[in-house]
């Protein structure tokens, strides 16, 4: 029956997405096939007189010739279109859960946005399995649960005669964690929302208003009913307040309930919650929108990308990447490295719209041993200066990370654009703040990379960025 059942929810997923008539990609392309015909006429004179006497008292043939040629040349010409072939897509989704837990010992430390965990408590990931840990957390937080997804898309629903702003949609894999019970938490790869968005904002940053229901099937069996303030998309980066209320059940000997008094029975799920959510690398397009070319499109960030990775030298005593420096031996040259995951700059359209404010999923700062520093959603700010058009641009910034550490980072960064997706740079830069390690991250955790209780250090660094577009001054919508 658990199969039959698998694959009756298998078959309304492909029903429903196989009737809307979509097919999941992100580009639509179409084609324009012309016949261009070039008619050409070429006429030729010439006049030819035979030598010799002539008697001009009569009427004397004329000796010019006219010769007329006629040609035609066809071929075929096709023009190529490009446009958006989705409504959302997005990369990843945190949300922070509020009133989901039942009991003070069983709230999860979240944090808000579900990002600003207690992480000496999430590393220590037995806490979430084991009842004597589990029953003591560290604190009281407001964020009881927490909701993640990852991999979003959706695509226009033309059910109900074409209503405007429905859609269909699915998230790569979905987990919705009201407690740190784990026979609690609903799941689903691939379930199935329904969307309905109004606009009580139609330019950008748009601002929605959006009733949903979702179904999950993959994992755990439940129903999601939620509506969510949204704002954004700019720069792929958003922010969502949610009201909803989930149902659902974890099967008898499945992951969640294994291990747990419930193994043999299942669990049944209910819970409302209260969220506050952020994501990132998440874009989203009005209907009209996916009517206009791509090359049309408005854009309002200078860099949005998904890796940023930079190997740098400080001159410290001992690299981030050894234990211990041995006896005698020479200053590493390579001493850390930085590393920004999603990151984003936003244009700020006042003087000439080059100044930017920006953030990042993940700030990676290791300037040494025992000399680093994470921050999650840091704030940032810069000016973006094309030095060579197309190609080359400079970048100085300072930044303020001040969670999990707290830290100062200032410096320029050069670019050097390879591809449309892949930059080069060269960094320079300085670093200096604290990240008290012991009551954040664990001793497991600093045992393997030390314990900064605080750092400075200026740093050189040569680096590379992966999924990472620079966008030209002209491609900004300020400037249109």
């Amino acid at each position: 029956m658990k199969y039959l059942h698998y694959f009756f929810c298998f078959t309304i997923a492909a029903s429903v997405l196989g009737g809307c008539s979509m097919i999941p990609s992100i580009t639509r392309t179409e084609e324009d096939i012309y016949t261009i015909t070039e008619r050409d006429t070429t006429v030729n004179q010439q006049v030819r007189n035979a030598p010799g006497d002539r008697d001009n008292g009569v009427i004397y043939p004329s000796s010019r010739t006219t010769e007329t040629a006629h040609t035609i040349i066809q071929r075929d010409s096709v023009v190529t279109r490009e446009y958006p072939n989705f409504i959302r897509m997005g990369l990843f989704e945190s949300v922070g859960m509020i009133g989901t837990a039942r009991a003070e010992r069983e709230r999860i430390p979240a944090g808000a946005f579900g990002l600003f965990y207690d992480l000496k408590t999430l590393l220590n990931i037995s806490y979430l399995f084991d009842d004597a840990k589990k029953n003591q957390p560290p604190d009281v937080p407001l964020f009881s649960g927490a909701m993640y997804r990852f991999g979003i898309a959706e695509w226009r629903l033309r059910w109900f005669r074409d209503a405007e702003n429905w859609t269909v949609g699915t998230h790569g894999y979905e987990i919705l964690l009201p407690s740190n019970q784990p026979e609690e938490a609903l799941h689903s790869a691939l379930p199935i929302y329904l969307r309905k968005r109004y606009y009580l904002r139609d330019k950008i940053p748009y601002i929605t208003v959006t009733p949903s229901v979702g179904l999950g099937f993959l994992g755990s069996q439940y129903i999601n009913l939620s509506t969510s303030l949204d704002i954004g998309s700019i720069g792929g980066l958003n922010l969502r307040t949610y009201l909803g209320y989930a149902l659902g059940q974890n099967a008898a000997n499945t992951a969640f309930v294994t291990g747990t008094e419930y193994e043999a029975s299942g669990r049944t799920s209910n819970f409302a919650y209260f969220g506050l959510g952020v994501s990132v690398l998440d874009f989203l397009n009005r209907p009209e929108e996916t009517e206009r070319e791509w090359k049309d499109h408005e854009h309002s960030s200078w860099n949005i990308g998904l890796f940023q990775f930079s190997l740098i030298g400080t001159g410290a005593d001992t690299s981030a990447f050894q234990e211990e420096r041995q006896p005698g031996s020479a200053t590493p040259l390579i001493s850390g490295f930085i590393g920004r995951f999603a990151p984003a700059s936003v244009a700020l359209p006042f003087y000439n719209n080059r100044f930017y404010a920006g953030t990042s999923l993940l700030n990676v700062v290791f300037l040494g041993r025992s000399a680093w520093g994470i921050g999650i959603l840091p704030i940032r700010f810069g000016y973006w200066q094309p030095l060579i058009e197309d190609e080359l641009t400079t970048e100085p910034f300072i930044e303020y990370n001040y969670y999990p550490s707290s830290f100062f980072h200032l410096g320029n960064r050069v670019n050097l654009r390879i591809t449309d997706q892949i930059n080069l740079n060269v960094s320079l830069g300085y670093a200096s703040g604290s990240t008290v390690s012991d009551d954040i991250f664990g001793t497991d955790f600093t045992s393997n990379f030390g314990n900064p209780t605080s750092f400075s250090s200026a740093y050189f660094g040569i680096g590379i960025s992966l999924s990472d577009r620079i966008f030209l001054p002209q491609e900004l919508r300020y400037n249109r």
